[in-house]
């Protein structure tokens, strides 16, 4: 019997890309918020959602360094324009020194079932800034070469098992590396909107029987 095969697709960690100029409240930046989904194509039936025995689970770990300790490690780079620019990568030994060097805000985990629901593959955790993390984000704006830059850890995994009986089980680690200021020219800085933090995770069913696989692309 010919057995369909189910692929996963970790899409980008998708990061507000939209720029502001005037600090329109107190405080620049006091809260953010982590946003996790999972997806189903061509659709969540397909891939066995419906499956009650299908799970998603997810770890997640917030850091926050500054972008010049990111360059001193070769993880970040400001390319010709002046733009701030965090290279793809994904390595444990390069991860620990940022870790090591870094302060950490929170971790997590959440484990979803039912995965029909599409509440439960829509995760959103709001992360309440402490007041010395506040006060670097604002002392940023005052201070031309300083850049605070999140860098969120997840290692997530699906299982699914649609009912042509096709399985999938797959363990997925990666990191996303956001910069408060996303470029600086001649003592100006132009800024992110980092207050959403996102990762979009897909299963899809594969054409012919064949597994795909895919590698994440980190903005």
């Amino acid at each position: 019997m010919n057995r369909k095969l189910l692929s996963i697709l970790f899409v980008p960690f998708l990061f507000a890309v939209s720029t502001f100029a005037q600090i329109t409240q107190e405080n620049l930046l006091d809260k953010v918020e982590l946003r996790f989904s999972l997806n189903g194509e061509p659709n969540p039936v397909d891939v066995g959602f419906d499956n009650p025995k299908s799970f998603w689970k997810l770890k997640y770990e917030l850091y926050l360094t500054d972008f010049a300790e990111l360059e001193k490690i070769g993880r970040c780079k400001k390319d010709e324009f002046l733009r701030h620019i965090c290279l793809l990568n994904y390595d444990k030994k390069l991860d620990k020194r940022i870790r090591k060097s870094s302060t950490k805000i929170t971790k997590g985990s959440f484990t979803r079932k039912s995965l029909l629901n599409e509440a439960n593959r829509e995760v959103i955790i709001p992360i309440n800034l402490q007041p010395n993390i506040v006060e670097i984000f604002n002392q940023a704006t005052k201070v031309y070469d300083k850049n605070p830059t999140f860098v969120l850890f997840v290692t997530t995994k699906a299982s699914t098992k649609n009912s042509a009986k096709a399985k999938f089980k797959k363990k997925y680690s990666t990191n996303g590396v956001n910069p408060l200021k996303s470029a600086t020219s001649n003592e100006t800085s132009e800024y992110w909107n980092i207050r959403n933090l996102s990762l979009n995770l897909t299963i899809t069913k594969g054409e012919n029987g064949q597994l795909k696989g895919f590698n994440s692309l980190i903005h």
